[in-house]
């Protein structure tokens, strides 16, 4: 691997799931002007960026952009979709799945969590058969892209058999969003939660959120009780409706930077064409997975189907089994680049490297590799096919469908 992918100097470079690198027209716009949270002027940005949203989720449903973390948006959604101590369906393969679980717990409402195994999706036959023995359920809970196991859930399967049983749909897009195929309207999700810092290469505390006529129906007709105040639709409902003319369609202050910001990202998204981003985004993943696996870290993600396109989850070589943490170490300290690590159980056995938005390219992804594979070296561990990783790489990004 040539050291002329070395495009850095001291700032570690971002190949975590999040925070992601800044879209060098992010970077322009936050040394640019500061705009007040309403008035006219304000407004109408606001209105622009919900529309640009509504583009990349493919819906015509109204969007909402909340200045929070995206897990208060999945809070947010459970508490309108479904009032306490109705059953929630929960789709629970990773710990993003989990959260979904312990979410709904924790708001009340009784989860029913599907599981399956760290690196495989839930079958939709297992998923019929939970929903056979749970009439009474509600809603059904899923992340689109289980980020601490790099599975991408066959969410339009779900969302389809949910549906044949009556049931509302939630989908966690935070991790996919803008780096992967959405489609809000086509499927039939009722709540759907993008995010900016991931895919996007936006700025944190900027969570898009589209959300369906009738979620919004029964919540005003008081058949749901969220029973809270700022996630609860009928208050932004209320603020809508009474205060969008002087450009402040939200209960609260919102940092004005991070949606002027999240603006300027969907619209480089869109400029380079949805389609397009999203086969980038495909094509990173198959060439990281298969560099990886020369490298002697196999892909946690059993069945490339199902393999994510916005970050990869390898497995340590068995040679240096808990020993993740050792090989981050390297990588940030000497090579400045920051990969993630795994969560819970996962914990120093395996890597996550993510290729969201900017950093779904060669530019980024082979030093990232050459740095890996310095590392490995360093922990005493030389993989066979290490010599050609670089040329595996370039070759399945070339032509990796």
């Amino acid at each position: 691997m040539s050291s002329e992918y070395l495009i850095w100097g001291d700032d570690p470079i971002l190949m975590i799931p999040g925070p992601s690198e800044l879209h060098p027209r992010v970077r322009q716009v936050l040394g640019g002007r500061f705009y007040p949270h309403y008035g006219a002027e304000w407004g109408k940005i606001y209105v622009e960026t919900t529309e640009l949203m509504k583009k990349i989720f493919k819906t015509m449903s109204e969007v909402i952009i909340l200045a929070t973390p995206g897990s208060v948006a999945v809070e947010m959604g459970i508490v309108n979709i479904a009032n306490p101590g109705e059953k929630v369906v929960t789709i629970d393969n990773g710990f993003f799945g989990s959260r979904l679980t312990e979410l709904a717990e924790h708001c009340g409402r009784k989860a029913v969590p599907v599981k399956a195994d760290m690196g495989e999706i839930v079958s939709p036959e297992r998923l019929k058969a939970v929903l056979d023995e749970n009439k009474d359920a509600r809603a059904l809970l899923v992340v689109q892209n289980e980020s601490s196991t790099g599975i991408f859930n066959p969410v339009p399967e779900y969302v389809r058999i949910a549906k044949k049983y009556g049931l509302l749909t939630l989908v966690d897009a935070i991790s996919a969003f803008g780096g992967a195929e959405m489609d809000v309207d086509g499927w039939g999700i009722d709540f759907c939660i993008g995010y900016a810092n991931k895919c996007l290469n936006s700025i944190p505390s900027a969570v898009p959120v589209a959300i369906s006529s009738e979620v919004w129906s029964r919540v005003e007709k008081g058949i749901v009780n969220p029973g809270t105040w700022f996630t609860n639709l009928k208050v932004w409902r209320h603020y809508i409706t009474e205060w969008s003319e002087m450009g402040h369609p939200f209960p609260t202050t919102v940092n004005t930077y991070s949606i002027l910001a999240l603006k300027e990202a969907a619209q480089a998204a869109l400029d380079e064409g949805l389609e397009k981003r999203y086969e980038r985004h495909r094509r990173a993943a198959a060439a990281t997975r298969a560099a990886l696996k020369q490298l002697g870290l196999p892909p946690l993600a059993r069945d490339e189907q199902y393999a994510s396109p916005t970050l990869t989850a390898a497995r340590m070589p068995p040679q240096l089994d808990g020993r993740a943490k050792e090989l981050m170490k390297i990588l940030l300290t000497k090579h400045r680049i920051m990969i993630g690590g795994g969560l819970g159980q996962l914990s120093g056995r395996m890597i996550r490297v993510a290729h969201m938005g900017t950093t779904a390219s060669a530019k980024y992804l082979l030093p990232t590799l050459m740095a890996i594979s310095s590392a490995l070296r360093e922990l005493g561990f030389i993989a066979e096919g290490a010599e050609v990783a670089a040329q595996v790489f370039t070759s399945v990004l070339s032509g990796a469908k």
